[in-house]
Formats: structure tokens, sequence, C-alpha cells
């Protein structure tokens, strides 16, 4: 399973549905990924410098023994990509020659290396596979995701979408591994290349960091499901409350990652034990909810909407959510609403229609009205978070990064509602095209309150793919179960927890946690089970 997570940027500068998103994210979304600046390549130098490891720098880069390296400790590495070349360079030569050039375009200096440069003209196919037949010597020994800079500057609108078209069709004449980028602006269609998006170059502090709400929520009104920002600021170091604040906010967005321009850092250690922990407690939870996460993302490949939303995607009869950007929907079931304010001791959060349920501490509100959530300005470490009722929320254990360890368990959460409610889980190979072409896992759950009963269902399996997932812990919130039948035969009771989680076979047992009463059922994964509870 495979989603943003977080990506830290390496290098001496600065980084960076058509209606349905028409791609899974790519597999360098999926782990611990560091996007590596200018510093990668043999910027400014003969034989195709622009597009070759530095091997100064990176001695063991072009042999591929770096990324071997990596792929033992689950790290991917993605690259800078510009739009220009030096002009007085074999492949400059060459573009020269050939009219590459952007028409009217004249040269002028890189402001990294001092030479002359100028900039290739994208919307030519013959340059767009010129550009990518020699980027693939990167991608073979390495670099395995496009960071596209500075394609918007003196444009048409169609530089940016051009240049990653380019990259991604010839990644996909070349392999079945998933393209991934990231780039500095967005188009209409930009989706079809797998063109995920990020902010810009903006500043650190709290005003700069409240201001993204509105930038990721407006790009995803005009279709852009994929967005990240550059968390704690690009320019500026932030303090550690903000930095601790802006990773939860980050931890609840499309694309996590943090950069910084040249000789800042932003790794959680740096700010402070606090800061620490509280940006540890949101990776964290970010890797808990991967199986919910990742299933939104077939949804935005078959729907075009994906995990963010705006409130008012869901509640447009509600005039309290017209451009709220305070609060979003992090899937159906999740409304997260982040702290982005240093000193405000209490925070107003105004819920929508339904039964709300405090995912930290369990406390029941109904919809309609404004909550008051107590502010941790000592510790920083709460993030408002709450639960529909009705909610189904797949979770796996915590680890360092993606495909570490196999998941063969994974807990759903439920709270059931009187009204029928369910939810899409989604698995494949986190990796290649195979979803295209039906190698995948799709399995529909519902869950309703009828008659004195709680009864939760697993319909039967869409797809050929078979994932590592032999389980699913069903944890019924709020309910303590009498009995419990699974396919019309009564299921054995055990007597706590860790022995059912240890032990094979579909049976039961109960137990409290803080949202209440709890019954747990264990049930195979992707075969029909009704499964009632008393």
């Amino acid at each position: 399973m495979v989603d943003g997570l977080h990506e830290q940027r390496v290098g001496n500068r600065r980084e960076g549905t058509a209606a349905a998103c028409q791609h899974l994210p790519g597999e360098t979304n999926s782990d611990r990924r560091f996007t590596l600046d200018f510093d990668w390549k043999a910027w400014s130098q003969d034989n195709y410098g622009e597009f070759r490891w530095n091997e100064e720098k990176f001695p063991s880069g072009a042999s591929g023994q770096l990324k071997r390296k990596m792929d033992q400790a689950g790290i991917k590495l993605t690259g800078i990509f510009k739009p220009r070349l030096h002009v007085d360079t074999e492949q400059g030569r060459y573009a020269t020659e050939h009219g590459f050039w952007w028409p009217g375009k004249k040269v002028y200096l890189d402001y990294f290396s001092g030479l002359p440069v100028n900039d290739l003209d994208f919307g030519s196919e013959e340059v767009r596979k010129w550009y990518y037949e020699h980027t693939k010597q990167a991608f073979d020994t390495g670099i395995v995701g496009y960071w596209n800079d500075e394609a918007d500057e003196g444009y048409t609108t169609m530089q940016f979408i051009n240049m990653q078209k380019g990259l991604y069709e010839g990644q996909r004449s070349n392999t079945e591994q998933r393209v991934w980028s990231i780039n500095r602006n967005y188009y209409l269609g930009a989706q079809k290349y797998a063109y995920g998006l990020w902010s810009g170059d903006i500043n650190s502090g709290f005003d700069t960091m409240a201001s993204q709400r509105e930038r990721m929520l407006s790009s995803i009104n005009v279709g852009q499901f994929k967005w990240g920002m550059d968390t704690g600021g690009f320019h500026g170091n932030p303090e550690p409350d903000n930095y601790a604040r802006w990773m939860q906010f980050s931890a609840f967005t499309p694309i996590f990652r943090v950069h910084a321009k040249m000789d800042e850092q932003r790794q959680p250690w740096v700010f402070g034990d606090k800061a620490e922990a509280a940006a540890k407690a949101a990776i964290e939870l970010r890797y808990r909810l991967l199986p919910y996460i990742y299933s939104y993302e077939r949804n935005a490949y078959e729907t075009g909407i994906g995990l963010v939303r705006p409130l008012v995607f869901d509640y447009p009869q509600d005039p309290q959510v017209e451009n709220n950007v305070d609060s979003w929907m992090f899937g159906d079931w999740l409304l997260v609403s982040p702290v982005v304010n240093g000193e405000e001791a209490t925070k107003s959060i105004y819920l929508p229609q339904g039964t709300w349920i405090d995912y930290a501490d369990g406390s029941v509100h109904e919809g309609g009205q404004s909550v008051p959530h107590k502010v941790d300005l000592d510790n920083w470490s709460d993030i408002p978070l709450f639960i529909k009722k009705g909610a189904i929320i797949p979770t796996q254990p915590v680890m360092n990064y993606v495909g570490e360890k196999k998941v063969e368990l994974v807990t759903l959460d439920v709270f059931p509602d009187v009204t029928e409610t369910s939810f899409n889980y989604y698995d494949d190979d986190g990796s290649s095209y195979g979803y295209e072409n039906g190698q995948y896992f799709k399995q529909r759950l519902s869950l309703q309150d009828k008659d004195g009963e709680s009864v939760f269902a697993a319909s039967s399996v869409e797809g050929n793919f078979v994932p590592d997932v032999r389980d699913y812990l069903v944890k019924l919130h709020g309910r303590a179960g009498r009995s419990v039948t699974v396919n019309g035969k009564a299921s054995a009771e055990t007597k706590n927890l860790d022995t059912l989680v240890s032990q094979s076979g579909e049976e039961w047992s109960r137990g409290t946690d803080q949202y209440g009463d709890v019954t747990y059922i264990k049930i195979k994964s992707g075969a029909e089970r009704n499964v009632i509870v008393k």
C-alpha cells in the first residue's frame, strides 16, 4: 500500500482529473523519499551533465550502488529537473542544431552555474522524446521520480504539462514502474501524466501555514487532488511550535513532505524534544491510516474525488461550510481541523450534520454546531480530529517505511449508525500499472445498527490481486457483544484481545477503550462474511 508520506529535500538551493484522476500514486510516493537538488547531476558539465550523476559528489550514483543501498533502507531518490540546458555543451549544441529551444527565447545566465543557458520547447514531441531518452540513464540508476521546477516562468500554460508528459510517456514506454512527479504549478488535465503539485516557495511562520489551507482546498476545487506544500516553509526557520503544528497539518494533506532552502533543516529532532514528539506522533498516525488513505486513491482513480475534500463537497446545503477552510474531510469518515495559531487557548470547530466522535477522547457531539477544543499550548500534542458516526476506518501497524514488514492483519475501527454505511477497502502491488488490467483487490465493507443488533458485512472481492492481508480485526465501538454469529454460525469467544490476535481462526472478544465498550471480531479478509453482534 502506498501514499505520499514524507519527503526530505537534499541539496543547496530549492525545490520545490481531467475529471477523474487517471493514476494511482507512484511507488516513490510510498516510502521515505529524499529529493536531490542540482547537486545530484553534473550540472553545466559537457557529455550530457544535465542528465547524469555528479560522480564527484555522488561517486556511487552512476553505478547504481547508491540506489541499492537506499532501497535496503526503504529510501527512494528523486531529483530535480529543469526546462533549461547549458548552450555551450554537447547537449546544448544538439538542441541548437535541431531547433529545440523555446521560440524567441534569448540565451540567459543560469543563476546556479553562472553560465549561458536556454529553455527547451516541450511542446515539440521530438524534444520530449529526446529529453526522456537522456533522462532514462538517471532513472535506471536510482532517480525514480521527477521534481520539475521553473517550467512556469514566461511560457504558455502548457510548458509544465508537456515537460511532465514527456517524462511520463517515456517512462511508461520503458517500464511498468509507476511514474511520480512533483510540479510547482497545476493546469487542467495535468493529472493524466501522474502530476503532483506543491504550492511553491513559501515562508515559515503561522500566518503562511494558515494560508496554505485555502491554497490546498482551492486546488482540490479545480480538480488537483495530489497537493502538497513545503512543510515548515521554504524561506526561514520555523519556531518549534510552528514546526510541530505544521507537521500535524501536513499529515492530513494528500502529499506529506518537508522542504527548505540551503542550509536549513526540517528533521523533527532539530526542533527540540517537544516538537519531535509531536511530529513523530503525526507521522505515525499517517502510517497507521495508510490502508484508509490508499483506498481513497482508488476512489480518485475511478471518480476524480480524492482523499481530501472541502466540507462543501459533502455538505453543500449547509451555509456554515461555505468558504470554510478551517476544517476539511479526510476521506468520508474523518474531519480534521489542525491548529494553525500559536497563541489561541481554545479553537472553535464547526461540525456539520451528523454525530461526531472526538478521535482523541471519545466524546460525542451532535453536528450543526461549533464545539470548543482546548489547545495544548504546552506540548503541542493535539490534532483536532473527529470521526463521523457510521465510519469504517482501516488501519495497519506503524513501521519505518512502507514495505518494511508484511501487513497480514488490518484493523477496522467501525462506529455503527442506524443507517447503513460502507467503505471500499482497496489494495494492489503498490508499484506497477497492473491495476489497469484487473490486478487489484477491492472489497466492499458495510455496517449498520438494526433491530438491536450490529451487522457488519464483507462482500465478494473484485479484482485478481492477492494481498498479504489475511485477516480483518473488526473493532465494533460502543457495543458490548453478548453473542456473535458469522455467516449464521455462532462464533467462539476468546478471553482477551491479545489471545484473539495471536491465534488463527474467526473468533471474538470484548473490551473497552477511549470510546467505551468494544467488541472485537476476527474474520478472514477477502471472504464473504455476514457478522451479527447481539
